[in-house]
């Protein structure tokens, strides 16, 4: 207790008061700082340093001094009836209540203050279609979307791009709710009546803050004028937004909109991309189709040509793939005609960008950069941008790129569950549920999607994520999304027959699972021979040799791999190009082991900067981590990936962790996983044979669920 008073009397408890809250302060001047660009990132742990330090010696000056009329003197040297501490202390208590009441306003500001808006900004919602035939809504679409790529050329304007703009279709939301979550203070709408070959068109620009109507006119014209029609309203509409928004409309490059010279074809093409947007089996194959005739219509319209090689790409890589190099070849030929036909056309260049998506990441930069560049509304292209980017090991521009494709397009479904993964990735589970579940989210129809996300590759909530599957695959039926993490969560938790009946092309996982060896190789080689230059079926392939132990087979295929891939750069994923670090090293070539095990490293320092935490960065690191004959750096990575996530148990049967086979902090850690496992497994029963989300859509095998207890409540 006397301790405690002499704390007092001399300060020393307000001034720790005092230096925690001016602390504070400062690191939040900091961080405005930092974020307006005036100071470099390093301020901010530069500065935490400093106050760190700083911390401990003014409190020992509090301790040893005290301020008298005469100066700071030695506590000791003042009497102490001439002591003014309690003076000094009623002082540092003002000084206290006003740093609180400012660091209490500046929460308050950043709590609730309202968001500040661009004033150069502006959102095309989709035209109302007034035909009276729903089959005509593409064409008012089309149009809206052609207005939208023409504004979003002038360089002073941000424009929200179509998936956020057109996201309010059929709502009833009033204009200032759609400015506030699109962030704009502009918004342009209208309507498209078409009857035979009559159209009329109505267009307003309204001030989303005061709901004034600033400009509007209407258009009456025949059918085949469309395309003038177009560049007319998007000059009125630009010469209103140069007047209140002064912009340098005269310095934009002006986008020519798609033309085509049957307006049968521009029909077909509208149509079509629509239905590219939707993706799905049957919509690609209808796209095709309405392309095909587009082109019998009208050879020359080069918008159409790139849209049938992105279509045609889609359909055969993303929901059939029995011929990929066919489909390369297909859409290549389609894009070589359509830039011979308009060289500057941005959705050819977002062709060659998805195209060189497979085999050539740095060409699928330069191609989406100038994608956008020519039109910069196209925010489809930012999504295989950052994937290329993440492709490249380039982590920091891959999230930079990401949050531009928020600002820009911030309602984009894509967009936002690359973003959630992202977070993920940087092991920000907390932030990544939050943003699923916020009010810029919209959860219908696809809310079990944005859980599945994160359930089961990043949280190891195989229960969870099995749930969010099957809810998602009654939505959406014919999609193949992330079918492969519903056949390993099955795995993983020992229900062979049911991962093995979701996908056939993806049972060779269960036959790894179950030692099955000859039949997963003979399945993988089978699928790397119909598609011989295809990364992922021979990654695949490799893989399993390399499971089942035959690293001498696998070593070749590892090898053709890192050939594709950019000097100095890993494999698709650090585990696989550990695994050809040890089978060079099982080969007999040290040095070329070394040489990729410091690729893997130099890959690491570059994931970390960019904030990368999560459970397959351990992994990575444990199997590092064995390779330099680290066994207690191999234990510590293997526990953190458990507590994180990690939640397959193939993982410690991996050849590399040989020498580890008997070490009882192993087993204890293998042991450890198979008691997780062990209640993943009663969750998913007791889900599927009792609680069942989709019984309509899907049902267990009967013998999955023989002798299964209904647990009670």
């Amino acid at each position: 207790m006397a301790l405690f008073s002499e704390l007092k009397r001399r300060n020393v408890l307000r001034m720790a008061v005092l230096y925690v809250v001016a602390a504070w302060l400062i690191m939040q001047v900091a961080e405005v700082l930092i974020g307006l660009g005036v100071a470099p990132d390093s301020i901010g742990p530069a500065t935490f340093k400093v106050l760190l330090i700083g911390f401990p010696i003014a409190l020992a000056i509090s301790w040893y001094y005290e301020i008298t009329p005469e100066g700071l003197k030695l506590e000791k040297n003042v009497d102490r009836g001439e002591s003014i501490t309690h003076v000094t202390g009623r002082r540092m208590d003002f000084i206290v209540i006003a740093l609180l009441s400012a660091a209490l306003l500046l929460f308050a500001y950043d709590k609730w203050w309202p968001r500040g808006t661009m004033d150069q900004s502006i959102a095309v919602l989709p035209f109302t279609n007034m035909s009276g035939d729903a089959a005509q809504e593409y064409f008012s679409d089309g149009i809206s979307e052609e207005l939208l790529n023409l504004l979003a050329q002038f360089q002073d304007l941000r424009v929200i791009s179509r998936s956020s703009s057109f996201s309010f279709k059929g709502k009833d939301v009033d204009l200032r709710t759609i400015a506030d979550q699109l962030n704009v203070s502009h918004v342009l709408e209208g309507s498209v009546r078409r009857s035979g070959d009559q159209i009329r068109i109505t267009a307003q620009l309204i001030d989303a803050r005061s709901d004034a109507h600033l400009w509007s006119q209407s258009y009456d014209r025949q059918f085949g004028d469309i395309f003038a029609v177009q560049e007319e309203i998007a000059g009125a509409i630009g010469d209103a937004l140069k007047v209140r928004l002064a912009l340098t409309a005269d310095e934009a490059v002006r986008r020519v909109p798609a033309k085509a010279a049957n307006m049968d074809a521009y029909d077909a093409y509208l149509e079509a991309r629509e239905l590219i947007r939707r993706r799905g089996r049957e919509n690609l194959e209808v796209a095709v189709e309405l392309l095909e005739r587009a082109l019998r219509l009208d050879e020359a319209f080069a918008p159409a040509h790139a849209q049938l090689a992105i279509a045609t790409w889609h359909l055969e890589n993303r929901v059939s793939r029995p011929n990929l190099e066919q489909a390369r070849r297909t859409a290549s030929r389609h894009i070589d005609r359509a830039q011979e036909i308009e060289p500057e056309l941005a959705e050819a260049y977002a062709g060659r960008a998805l195209l060189a998506l497979g085999d050539d990441q740095n060409a699928a930069v330069n191609f989406a950069q100038k994608a956008l560049l020519l039109n910069p509304s196209y925010t489809e292209v930012m999504n295989w941008l950052y994937i290329a980017l993440l492709r490249l090991g380039r982590y920091e521009e891959y999230v930079a790129t990401l949050e531009a494709l928020l600002e820009k397009d911030p309602l984009n479904p894509i967009g936002q569950w690359n973003y959630i993964t992202m977070l993920a990735r940087q092991g920000r589970i907390t932030e990544a549920d939050d943003f699923a579940g916020s009010d810029m989210i919209d959860n219908s129809g696809r809310g079990s999607y944005l859980d599945l996300v994160t359930a089961i590759p990043w949280r190891g909530d195989i229960a969870d994520g099995i749930l969010s599957h099957l809810i998602y695959r009654a939505e959406f039926p014919t999609r193949r999304t992330e079918i492969d993490e519903l056949v390993q969560a099955f795995v993983w938790i020992g229900e062979y027959d049911e991962a093995r009946r979701l996908d056939p092309d993806l049972a060779f996982l269960v036959d790894v699972a179950e030692g099955r060896f000859d039949s997963a190789i003979l399945a993988t080689q089978s699928r790397m021979q119909q598609n011989p230059e295809n990364q992922s079926s021979i990654q695949a392939a490799a893989n399993v040799l390399y499971a089942a132990g035959r690293i001498d087979g696998a070593l070749p295929l590892f090898e053709s791999l890192l050939a594709l891939r950019p000097k100095g750069l890993p494999l698709a994923d650090g585990e696989a190009t550990m695994r050809l670090a040890f089978g060079r090293r099982s080969a007999g070539n040290e040095q070329g082991a070394q040489e990729i095990a410091e690729i893997v490293r130099k890959d690491q320092a570059a994931r970390h900067a960019a904030g990368f935490h999560n459970q397959y960065e351990n992994r990575t690191k444990a199997m590092l981590a064995a390779f330099d004959g680290e066994p207690d750096r191999v234990i510590a990575e293997f526990k953190t990936a458990i507590d994180i996530g990690l939640r397959d148990p193939l993982v410690f049967a991996d050849p590399i962790f040989e020498g580890l086979r008997d070490d009882p902090r192993f087993v204890k850690l293998k042991e450890g996983l198979d008691v997780i496992l062990a209640r993943e497994r009663e969750k998913v029963l007791q889900l599927i044979c009792f609680n069942n989300p989709t019984p309509d859509n899907w049902q267990p095998l009967p013998e999955t669920c023989e002798g299964v207890e209904r647990r009670k409540e």
